[in-house]
């Protein structure tokens, strides 16, 4: 439960509880990060035609050579299969010899690599009819700039099974390794938040027969009149029972027959837009938000939410925002989590904030410069009261300093943050 200020109870799925009751910063447990180390993979695929009369004619030593291939990854190697049809040497006669050569780019260059390499001979149906797999150590050194690990002896009854039926023999050679993980960066992994909210499973047809319910009207015994006063307004017929059930105002309001929502049986909110009203009926129905909107509507549900202690409501909008946080909204995010007290979603534009302040505060700034240019109010001049917005990019541009002088900051400052930025 949460008390009457407002603050939710929710809290990250990893995050333990602070001996104080304030939730730890989500920048607390910023300190983790990933080195994504990707392999390079390399293909080749080689025809050889009238493969069957050059195993039978073909002398000991007689090489066939493929095109040289590489990897713009990889750019100090290239790569070729060499192919003796006779075997390598006379030691490898009634034999077929398969290599593969790693060639240094630059002459004068030495290139070591470790790499996978795989053999194949594709029948008519491009399957495997021989296989072979190997890791091998290449190491191409000057002056020669160059090194080959293979096959010396595969049998020729293997070879001339393989062949196919235009009498070709078509080799695939597959390449994997590692490019130099020194060069590789480590970049920091961004908090994916998220509010624990206790959930049960309910079939989809209580849930639609539930909103039909409240669609079709039947039963009503009560009507709310929502939006402002002389401005448009909208009726809803609901349910009295089912706004006691999951509305502590609503229940204290309706138990009283005294009451003159109770007399009238009429509930007038004239503070909220009909869609915000709309909204907090449809998640009383059906548990659920079941209408798409901005941020800024997100936030007018949420303080109808606040309003109305509608707590599992107020949780789904922060979700909602959270799900949404750019560059673009995260100001007006973290504007919204003070108002609220949503301590999930303010330590998460905190930490979102933390790797793109530049950015933000450029946007930011860019926006205000256009606003300014087609309202200049007394709120704007110095001395006079200072937007939200204005406030959460002073506070960004705040934060941008003190990354950028980490030596000006207090002692004091290290491993903790203040928690709520004053306000104006």
């Amino acid at each position: 439960m949460s008390d009457r200020s407002g603050r939710s109870d929710h809290n990250y799925h990893s995050k333990p509880s602070c001996s104080s009751g304030r939730r730890q910063s989500a920048s607390l447990h910023g300190n983790e990060c990933m080195t994504n180390v990707e392999s390079v993979v390399l293909t080749q695929r080689w025809t050889v035609s009238n493969f069957d009369s050059l195993l039978k004619l073909s002398q000991p030593g007689s090489c066939l050579r493929s095109t040289v291939f590489k990897d713009d990854a990889v750019p100090e190697a290239c790569w070729q299969l060499c192919l003796y049809p006779g075997g390598k040497r006379e030691e490898n006669a009634n034999n077929v010899s398969l290599f593969l050569k790693m060639s240094a780019t630059s002459p004068s260059k030495e290139v070591v690599l470790k790499a996978e390499y795989r053999f194949y001979f594709l029948d008519d149906n491009d399957e495997p009819k021989f296989s072979n797999v190997n890791v091998g150590e290449f190491h191409a050194k000057p002056p020669k700039g160059g090194h080959s690990w293979g096959l010396r002896n595969i049998p020729t009854t293997k070879v001339q099974n393989s062949i196919r039926q235009d009498k070709s023999l078509v080799i695939s050679c597959h390449i994997e390794l590692i490019p130099d993980v020194s060069k590789v960066p480590c970049k920091r992994v961004p908090i994916t938040p998220s509010l624990k909210l206790p959930t049960t499973a309910v079939p989809t047809s209580f849930v639609e027969r539930e909103i039909r319910m409240f669609d079709n009207m039947e039963g009503t015994d009560m009507t709310i009149l929502a939006g402002p006063v002389g401005g448009e307004r909208e009726a809803f017929q609901v349910h009295t029972y089912k706004l006691r059930a999951h509305s502590d105002v609503f229940q204290m309001m309706l138990s009283h027959d005294n009451m003159r929502e109770v007399r009238d049986k009429q509930i007038d909110i004239n503070d909220f837009s009909p869609g915000a009203v709309r909204a907090m009926i449809e998640f009383i129905y059906s548990g659920g938000i079941r209408t798409e909107f901005d941020v800024y509507q997100a936030t007018d549900v949420m303080q109808i939410a606040e309003k109305y202690q509608i707590l599992a409501l107020k949780s789904s909008c922060e979700q909602s925002l959270l799900d949404r946080l750019s560059v673009n909204n995260v100001l007006d995010c973290i504007t919204q989590a003070e108002k609220f007290n949503t301590d999930v979603l303010y330590d998460a534009c905190i930490d979102f904030s933390s790797s793109r302040l530049l950015k933000i505060v450029k946007i930011n700034r860019k926006m205000s410069l256009v606003s300014n240019q087609s309202h200049i109010t007394k709120s704007h001049l110095p001395g006079g009261p200072q937007s939200t917005s204005d406030h959460a990019t002073a506070c960004m541009e705040q934060l941008c300093q003190r990354d950028a002088h980490p030596s000006d900051r207090p002692a004091s400052e290290d491993g903790q943050r203040q928690r709520r930025l004053s306000t104006h």
